[in-house]
């Protein structure tokens, strides 16, 4: 991975990275199977998952949808596993080596005009510290199809604000003037800090989101309040701390 990412990352607690090729092809195959399985699902023809919308599926009966799918995902598609062979050099030197994941790969569908989605936040300290998030569109997010980023620097500033503020139209006026907006490509992830503050604004656009957010954290680090067993599974360890569990299990 190049030092740039790292950099970028470093500066600001969050990074857009250009998967290569390779993942892209590997992505495409994913998008397509996902796709598959969503038609199985609604039992429907052919469609496509940026006008996903256009089936008007209700609140009730997209809930159920995207719980179904998910779990059909996480049983027979590990994007984890993906995910990291495309950013393993990012991934080992933000956390690495003895690296867990989250067990339970989330998926949120976003169609336009929705106004149910997350507040204004960061997701630490609920989630760890010394946690990254890799955003994974399956569909290009221009504009407000995407989310606004807080540079570290202006950490404390954002912090007092939300403490202050809970007026719609003072948070959306803030986070135009203080956050930036990043158009996220399909075959690009955005990579944050657990403790970067970041807003989803309302789809205005004439597309669905939809979009995965995978959780990456090394072995020994402090948690947050998810624990290793619930939330978390093993992912890959260092030769070290496979040798010594060997020996403990002696």
């Amino acid at each position: 991975m190049k030092n740039q990412y790292i950099s970028k990352f470093k500066k600001f607690g969050y990074v857009k990275i250009n998967l290569a090729n390779k993942g892209k092809k590997n992505l495409t195959k994913v998008k397509k199977k996902i796709q598959l399985k969503a038609i199985k699902l609604l039992k429907k023809k052919k469609f496509s998952l940026k006008k996903f919308h256009y089936l008007k599926v209700d609140n009730i009966e997209l809930n159920n949808f995207r719980t179904k799918l998910m779990q059909s995902i996480n049983k027979d598609i590990n994007l984890k596993k993906i995910i990291y062979e495309q950013l393993k050099n990012f991934i080992d030197e933000c956390v690495g080596p003895d690296i867990i994941v989250q067990k339970f790969q989330n998926l949120v569908i976003q169609q336009p005009k929705d106004k149910n989605r997350a507040p204004f936040h960061k997701d630490a300290p609920v989630n760890s510290n010394y946690e990254i998030v890799v955003w994974l569109p399956l569909v290009d997010c221009f504009k407000s199809m995407s989310m606004y980023m807080f540079d570290i620097k202006i950490h404390e500033k954002v912090r007092k604000f939300i403490i202050n503020n809970s007026d719609e139209k003072k948070i959306e006026s803030f986070c135009k003037k203080n956050g930036k907006l990043i158009n996220v490509r399909f075959g690009e992830v955005l990579i944050f800090l657990t403790n970067n503050y970041h807003y989803i604004p309302i789809n205005e656009e004439d597309n669905t989101r939809w979009s995965f957010n995978i959780r990456y954290k090394n072995l020994f680090t402090p948690y947050g309040t998810k624990n290793l067993m619930d939330f978390y599974e093993i992912f890959k360890l260092s030769p070290t701390t496979k040798l010594i569990n060997s020996i403990e299990k002696i």
